[in-house]
């Protein structure tokens, strides 16, 4: 969901000009003598001093320079992302994300060694730490056109109700230290803003298993092959996400979540008429959580998405 929002903080660099002053004064005195009780009475001509000022003219940035930003305003926007996930925002039919439940079921079959088929099906995901997350300020560059953002979650802890070969359970997914690269791209017509791309990769440092009843027979057994599968997960993510192999489930989840994010992000552009400066100008406000900052009240009603 994050994909929704990749946090183009902006800041406009505007030159100053300076002043320079010429002066130029020459006094003359004159001295005019009366005949009347010897009195002396010195005329001067004033001195006029002339200022003139220059005003530079504002950098222009092309739609492909570097914005620069402060790291403090894009900290600050984030924090308040993580508020905003735990709202959820029913106008867009957006759900609380903390945690993130999915209605989507999976079926697959698994051949351990050609020893062993098991039939796997799982359904109501529940996505637990979207909410914990930090941003990086390597590999993260904003410009009028594209946003380039990495993420880390050090844990997002996904559970789901399994059944392995007919025998039911709740089975749990670790992943840690994921770095998630988002880009972002997008232009301007008609003075609205538009996301015309959403793009992204990841990668996971280690992960933790348990595949609920993997070997009803064996605990040991068990045991033994969640902590294999739990250290294939990592280099399973690194070969998806280099497109070395494809996985038709992970492709209909990812093109659905960007279909969806697309839609949403140009939905809500649309809603509040928003240009690239628009846009800038609403983050900066859901940073400091004003009153018409994107924020949910008590009183607001959560509801469940068609999507999730």
């Amino acid at each position: 969901m994050e994909r929704l929002r990749f946090g183009v903080i902006v800041a406009v660099a505007v030159l100053i000009g300076c002043h320079s002053v010429a002066c130029d004064s020459d006094e003359k005195e004159t001295a005019t003598t009366v005949g009347v009780t010897g009195m002396t009475i010195g005329s001067v001509t004033e001195t006029i001093t002339e200022t003139s000022t220059e005003v530079a003219e504002p950098v222009k940035l092309s739609a492909t320079d570097p914005i620069a930003y402060d790291d403090r305003e894009v900290t600050n926007f984030f924090n308040s992302v993580k508020h905003q996930l735990r709202c959820g925002y029913p106008k867009f039919g957006i759900p609380s994300l903390v945690p993130l439940k999915l209605s989507y079921r999976f079926k697959t079959t698994l051949d351990f060694l050609n020893l062993k088929k098991v039939h796997v099906s799982a359904t109501n995901f529940v996505i637990h730490g979207l909410d914990n997350f930090s941003w990086r300020a390597a590999n993260t560059s904003f410009s009028r056109s594209r946003a380039n953002l990495t993420v880390n979650f050090p844990n997002v802890t996904i559970t789901a109700n399994t059944a392995l070969n007919g025998a039911n359970g709740t089975s749990r997914v670790s992943l840690y230290d994921i770095l998630v690269f988002l880009q972002a791209r997008y232009e301007e017509k008609d003075d609205l803003l538009y996301v015309t791309d959403l793009d992204g990769n990841l990668s996971v440092k280690s992960s933790l298993v348990k595949l609920a009843h993997l070997f009803p027979k064996s605990a040991k057994l068990t045991k033994i092959w969640n902590k294999a599968i739990g250290d294939s997960v990592p280099i399973v993510v690194r070969l998806i996400a280099t497109r070395k192999i494809s996985a038709e489930f992970i492709n209909r989840i990812v093109n659905g979540s960007k279909y969806y994010a697309l839609n949403t992000a140009n939905s809500a552009l649309s809603s509040y008429k928003l240009n690239f400066d628009g846009v800038v100008e609403s983050f900066k406000r859901f940073a400091e959580q004003t009153h018409d900052s994107l924020m949910c009240s008590e009183n607001e009603v959560k509801v469940e998405s068609r999507i999730f």
